[in-house]
């Protein structure tokens, strides 16, 4: 009898130990992972970065021509509808956007942050947010859209869910070990944060838009 609880202890210790690496592998999303080609990881961080490259070039824009407007919220804007249209591509789209997804470099982000500093034009604390924002994602509106979205098909990293999508990949290996009763609840949660979050960033636009 002692032998048999003790093996079924041994059981359950493993199982916990294979279901906490699978979940850190669901939301630790690496370019190393072995179940996308090269082609698809790169279609993935196109898909993710896209939000990014559009909220400063959406800022750049906005302060060259729209001097009455906070460049900030047409950045907002213009990256809340990358993030829509993120949700909507199929994966030959991809393929397009690959050359103008090069083409907008960072290179040009940091041009202009360098210039405008030079010309005095933006404060030192906007061109160190705008380099966040560019290097990290930080606070981009259009995270919020396209990764609900993929949260909404797979409740893990955000770019193992549009994987998923993307390519008609039916189930990682992980989700076996993931897979629980409460996985619904957490994605209408999610949605309904995103939701929110979005509405009160409309919301403040409308107010504080000029400057």
């Amino acid at each position: 009898m002692s032998d048999s609880n003790n093996k079924k202890s041994d059981y359950s210790k493993e199982f916990a130990q294979r279901q906490a690496a699978a979940v850190k592998e669901s939301n630790s999303y690496s370019m190393n992972n072995e179940y996308l080609t090269n082609t698809q990881k790169a279609y993935i961080e196109i898909w993710y970065q896209s939000p990014i490259r559009a909220f400063w070039i959406g800022y750049i824009l906005s302060t060259i021509f729209l001097e009455g407007i906070r460049p900030v919220f047409p950045a907002i804007f213009a990256s809340l509808i990358v993030g829509y249209l993120n949700t909507k591509l199929k994966e030959k789209d991809f393929e397009r956007l690959l050359t103008v997804f090069t083409i907008c470099s960072p290179f040009w982000l940091y041009l202009f942050l360098v210039f405008e500093l030079v010309q005095n034009d933006i404060a030192w604390t906007s061109a160190i947010a705008l380099f966040i924002v560019s290097w990290s994602g930080l606070g981009v509106a259009g995270h919020g859209i396209q990764n609900t979205w993929a949260k909404g098909i797979l409740y893990a990293h955000p770019k193992y869910g549009a994987a998923k999508a993307l390519f008609g990949i039916k189930k990682f290996p992980f989700e076996k070990l993931t897979d629980d009763e409460f996985i619904d609840v957490r994605k209408r949660g999610a949605r309904r944060i995103s939701y929110l979050a979005t509405f009160l960033l409309v919301i403040a636009t409308i107010i504080w838009i000029k400057p």
